[in-house]
């Protein structure tokens, strides 16, 4: 009965809230009422010089209103009684998204899914997510979950494995009773069950739809029998999973929990006893870069280039008085080719089509194209961004003020994600790859020919 009462509560709030829709970089003026202090915590959290980085900027105004900006953060934040949802409205919606992220990462998510699942929670973010990763997680689980051996240390009354000797004598000295001892352990408490268990938990602490709770509490109930996952960021699961055959099928489910971890705050993802998303967000602009990543790699498939992303470059900005690299430089991309030139190559994702490139982009793109430029006569940088229709964008030279001679150029082009996506679906993506290759020839400024191999 007090399940029953809590979701009859859930939705009387649901119905009293209001919801303000906002694009990527759009900005409203919105009636909050007087914020509690909850409000105001997740503001800053939020906010720009906030412990999040820039996601939502909230500015608190007279009158029990507040201007909301969204950057290139998409989902929802729920505030004590209006939820700010920011729609990835450049790429075409929520299953957008998640198309990109199966492009990129090479994987499929929705082909599973039932076309009227996905058409009942297009519109929200963090449901589609977590529907398609209580899909993957139980197809794991009726295929069997892993496990595998780890090392365990532990205080026993009888011996097993090995003595810790060192630990013996300095714990439980002149005792018998009491070993310390190092053995290995066969079972499912392992790190590619472990993030599974960690982003269940968070996401059935804020789910809304009553079906998705229910079936997220039996996973859990599943992963608490099997693991005891710590509570890390993504980071320290992604440092020690290494895919082989034995766990490549665990990829899908390791990508749609890493966007459970990563798109909660960090005290929501703690705090499983809370009943409401206070946010969920996703950046667009890391979404973006690695599906351009993947797009220029494949236009350049069979060809004498080479793509590398976010390669560092450390011997570029050096101080002078001590000859060690003062900072270090990492484009989006960088092309190569058979020579040993290099071109980089930033990715956007802003809306470079409605307005100029702004000062720091064009600073840092420069910084790039004459860093890596070598001995060519005129260093040149590219840059993607998202755009209504795939169309070239401005073409800015860098020229000296004496004899205007250029010093580098800055070329930059539009990608429509929906209509590539559209293309990706239907097997026909030559057109894509032409118009991609047609840009990298300018930057390059010579052919892009097949590489034909001998049989």
């Amino acid at each position: 009965m007090p399940a029953v009462g809590w979701q009859v509560r859930q939705r009387i709030c649901l119905a009293m809230r209001q919801t303000v829709e906002l694009a990527e970089y759009e900005s409203r003026i919105v009636r909050f009422g007087k914020p509690t202090s909850d409000d105001q915590s997740l503001a800053a959290r939020l906010s720009r010089g906030g412990d999040l980085g820039a996601r939502l900027d909230v500015r608190w105004l007279a009158g029990g209103r507040a201007e909301v900006k969204a950057n290139s953060w998409v989902g929802v934040a729920q505030f004590s009684n209006v939820d700010v949802r920011v729609v990835p409205k450049i790429v075409g919606g929520p299953l957008r998204v998640v198309e990109m992220i199966e492009y990129s990462a090479g994987i499929s998510l929705l082909e599973r899914i039932p076309e009227a699942t996905l058409n009942a929670s297009g519109r929200d973010l963090f449901e589609l997510i977590v529907r398609l990763f209580v899909e993957e997680t139980n197809r794991l689980a009726r295929d069997g979950l892993n496990r595998d051996y780890r090392q365990t240390e532990e205080t026993l009354p009888v011996m097993r494995g090995r003595l810790r000797t060192r630990e013996q004598f300095m714990r439980q000295y002149g005792t018998v009773h009491r070993l310390e001892c190092c053995y290995d352990e066969y079972d499912g408490d392992i790190p590619d069950n472990q993030i599974l268990a960690q982003a269940l938990a968070a996401a059935s602490a804020h789910a809304l739809s009553d079906g998705l709770r229910a079936d997220l509490a039996t996973l859990v109930r599943l992963f608490a029998s099997v693991c005891d996952p710590p509570k890390h960021r993504i980071d320290w699961y992604t440092g020690r999973i290494r895919y082989n055959r034995r766990n490549e099928r665990y990829r899908r489910a390791h990508e749609l929990a890493t966007l459970v971890i990563q798109g909660l705050t960090l005290d929501n993802l703690l705090d499983t006893s809370a009943q409401k998303v206070d946010a969920f967000l996703i950046d667009m602009n890391v979404i973006f870069e690695r599906f351009i990543t993947r797009l220029v790699t494949d236009a350049l498939k069979r060809t004498e280039f080479s793509v590398s992303p976010q390669e560092s470059f450390r011997a570029v900005v050096i101080n002078e008085r001590t000859g060690k690299t003062y900072g270090r430089i990492r484009p989006d991309l960088v092309i190569n080719d058979h020579a040993g030139n290099r071109y980089p190559v930033d990715v956007k994702y802003k809306l470079y089509s409605e307005q100029k490139i702004s000062a720091d982009d064009i600073y840092q793109t420069f910084l790039y194209a004459y860093a890596l430029g070598g001995d060519r006569d005129q260093a040149t940088a590219g840059l993607i961004f998202p755009a209504t229709s795939s169309e070239p964008g401005p073409r800015i030279r860098i020229q000296r003020e004496n004899n205007f001679a250029v010093a580098a150029r800055i070329l930059s082009t539009g990608v429509d994600v929906p209509s590539v996506l559209s293309a990706l679906r239907r097997h026909d993506p030559d057109l894509t790859y032409a118009a991609i290759r047609g840009f990298l020839r300018e930057i390059l400024r010579q052919p892009i020919s097949p590489r034909w191999t001998q049989v």
